[in-house]
């Protein structure tokens, strides 16, 4: 049968944790979301909020997501669910590499 997760605040707050060390961690500017940077400046989002909407996008969508894959049970497990979907999903640019790869 199938069984959905659950959907506890903690796992969501310690899964968009995991979300946000990877992502400062790389800096300002060091991780864009593949194709995503792209589809909000599509949709209008001004070239000032783009980084600032990936970013919350990033953090909602991946604590759904990663809670859905993982089913973390810690917050160890949750932390690193959520810097996997970060690292999944992410790509790094020249602000941090040298190179956009």
């Amino acid at each position: 049968m199938f069984e959905s997760p659950e959907f506890g605040l903690d796992k969501i707050f310690f899964t968009a944790v995991g979300v946000f060390a990877l992502w400062a961690s790389w800096g300002k500017g060091g991780l864009s979301v593949k194709y995503l940077n792209a589809a909000l400046a599509q949709w209008g989002v001004p070239q000032n909020w783009l980084m600032l909407v990936e970013f919350v996008v990033t953090m909602a969508v991946g604590a759904i997501v990663a809670v859905v894959l993982v089913d973390p049970q810690t917050a160890r497990q949750a932390i690193a669910a959520g810097m996997g979907w970060t690292g999944l999903v992410t790509k790094p640019t020249n602000a941090r590499s040298g190179v956009d790869q």
